[in-house]
């Protein structure tokens, strides 16, 4: 698997981060290990995983199947902190609450450092000044490499960029974000998701800093569309964010597109992410509930657009 260059990284990360959010909980470690397995062999050697996924079970996963291969060494490891898995998406990002989640992912992953830590959500009422400080002081411990961001706002991202400067300390390396080729109608905002528009876009494309694709095939909606020509199929919160003129034109571009070239919806969707001509990195976070759908987006890395192709899909 191709590799890219992450500004301020001493090392390459894979072009696509195989996503592990139900490993141990929805998806049984059995096929989690299969997963993990299949994307190895293909020289995949980045993973995504959280404090809050399965209340830890992911890290757990991923923690023996290091041990057992005896691979760590070989493997980027990202993870992230900062939600208390008590109540989902609520906040958790007071130093010691960081200091206790980054302990404890280093624990279940039974590693000694991790590659990079993210803040997997913000909380505006804590300052910047405290979380940098905090991610400063586990980064000299040695505890961690490299920190980021997940789901913040452009404002309290530049504050973080200011104060990161001024105290000469290391910036955000990535931010992961949604990013795929839909447009949400809705989107629950209190939760604090949310998704690369051209405000964000504007933001990376000025600080440079990578883009952690997550949903790239935006919960499948897509493929649904193409399968039964409605949105019907979807879940009903599903239809609320997603089902509207747009998402339907674009649906239907992509499969003209994928009749067209022969790549399937789902290679089209990771091949658009992996060919993005911009001034900043990104690559797409890919998770699966299959094998032969884990497959189907890896294949999606031979999808190279052209202008031409990327004109035709944009042009909704």
């Amino acid at each position: 698997m191709r590799t890219v260059q992450l500004p301020g990284v001493s090392f390459p990360v894979s072009a696509i981060c195989l996503g592990t959010a139900y490993f141990g909980s929805r998806d049984s470690e059995a096929l989690a290990r299969e997963e993990l397995d299949y994307y190895y062999g293909l020289g995949g050697r980045f993973l995504n995983t959280a404090h809050e996924y399965g209340h830890g079970a992911s890290e757990r996963v991923i923690g023996r199947w290091l041990r057992d291969h005896g691979n760590r060494q070989e493997m980027v490891i990202t993870t992230k902190g900062g939600e208390d898995h008590a109540r989902p998406f609520a906040r958790a990002m007071r130093r010691h609450e960081l200091l206790e989640d980054a302990d404890e992912c280093l624990e279940r992953l039974a590693i000694d450092c991790i590659d990079f830590f993210l803040l997997h959500i913000d909380d505006p009422n804590v300052p910047v000044a405290e979380i940098l400080d905090t991610l400063h002081d586990l980064q000299k411990a040695g505890k961690i490499r490299h920190y980021g961001c997940s789901n913040w706002s452009v404002e309290r991202m530049e504050e973080a960029d200011a104060y990161a400067d001024a105290h000469g300390i290391e910036r955000f390396v990535m931010h992961e974000i949604e990013w795929n080729l839909s447009r949400r109608n809705t989107v629950n905002r209190e939760m604090g998701i949310k998704w690369l528009d051209e405000e964000y876009i504007d933001y990376h494309e000025r600080t440079k800093m990578p883009v952690a694709a997550y949903s790239p095939m935006a919960v499948g909606i897509f493929s649904k569309y193409a399968a039964t020509g409605s949105f019907d199929t979807c879940s009903p919160g599903q239809q609320k964010s997603y089902d509207s003129p747009y998402n339907r034109r674009m649906a239907e571009k992509l499969m003209a597109l994928s009749k067209e070239t022969g790549y399937s919806i789902v290679e089209l969707q990771i091949g658009y992410l992996c060919s993005q001509p911009r001034a900043f990195v990104d690559f797409p976070i890919v998770g699966s509930s299959k094998l032969s759908q884990l497959q189907e987006s890896l294949r999606g890395i031979d999808c190279q657009f052209t202008p031409d192709m990327l004109d035709f899909l944009l042009e909704v």
